[in-house]
């Protein structure tokens, strides 16, 4: 049994070496490519994003969107999506589910190895956290967000990344008591811009469909989509190709504390000067 258990942590950490290299490979292939996505700060001071619901947004350019997908990880949707995503070189954010997370903690891992931002939607995700007692709705949002950083910190690739300050309601069932709660935990809540519909029993072709319709209505925004849908997975690269051939770009959101900051250059002493020598005393000197 201790042999097998051994032979079982080899190849754990066989595989996560190997999508380690994988995902840096990919990311050289897609900076040589000049990739067309770009960076955008989420500010750490607490706000509500999205405006299906609230008043403000990301502060996006011109046909620009955020990718995120909700739910997951998911055994069979989530690694298409991973792959989707690494062939267009375009980064997203994950709102995992605790319990999820808690099943695959190594489609967390795969997803942070490869770029994209973690973030957190409870962790059994009730449909409605308002209908839940206080207790039980703010432990869903602590429990979801301990698991998913367990996740991260069970393999010492990850062990290093934390979970990003970003939690999305389940179903978008928010209250302005359980924002406030969030926002004094330094948590930003997001909603989005534009949604899919990728969660109703549709075709894949009909979430190709709608999705770039709501995209072309809205010029752009944070799109919403979930990653325990096969349909979803089915239709991203359609809706990828399609919006790049629009000249639309992909951003990536992430916390503004994980940006690099320039280090702090060393202190050098200067010695003082020395005070000018009046020329009719260097003969003396």
């Amino acid at each position: 049994m201790k042999n097998v258990k051994l032979s079982l942590a080899a190849f754990s950490l066989a595989l996560t070496l190997s999508v380690s290299a994988q995902a840096a490979e990919t990311s050289q292939a897609c900076l040589d490519a000049d990739s067309p996505s770009r960076t955008v700060v989420v500010p750490t001071e607490v706000q509500s994003y999205g405006t299906m619901q609230y008043a403000r947004t990301l502060d996006l350019e011109a046909k620009e969107v955020v990718l995120t997908f909700d739910d997951g990880p998911d055994p069979n949707a989530t690694l298409s999506i991973l792959d989707t995503l690494d062939r267009y070189c375009a980064k997203a954010t994950f709102f995992f589910t605790g319990l999820r997370a808690e099943r695959y903690p190594h489609l967390v891992r795969e997803a942070a190895l490869r770029g994209h931002t973690i973030a957190s939607h409870s962790y059994s995700h009730p449909n409605n956290l308002r209908r839940l007692s206080w207790n039980r709705a703010t432990r869903q949002i602590t429990r979801g967000i301990s698991e998913i950083q367990e996740a991260l910190d069970g393999s010492p690739e990850t062990s290093g990344m934390k979970v990003a300050p970003f939690f999305r309601f389940p179903g978008l069932n928010h209250s302005s008591a359980l924002r406030g709660w969030l926002g004094a935990r330094g948590i930003s809540t997001f909603s989005c811009d534009i949604g899919t519909d990728d969660w109703r029993r549709i075709s894949a072709n009909a979430v190709v469909y709608r999705a770039l319709r709501n995209i072309r209505s809205k010029k752009g925004g944070i799109v919403i989509f979930h990653d325990t849908k096969q349909r979803t997975a089915s239709a991203l690269p359609f809706v990828l190709q399609r919006l790049q051939k629009e000249g639309y770009r992909v951003a990536h959101m992430v916390p503004e504390r994980d940006m690099p900051t320039e280090p702090e250059k060393p202190f050098v002493e200067i010695p003082p000067l020395e005070p000018p020598v009046d020329p009719s005393l260097r003969s003396s000197l």
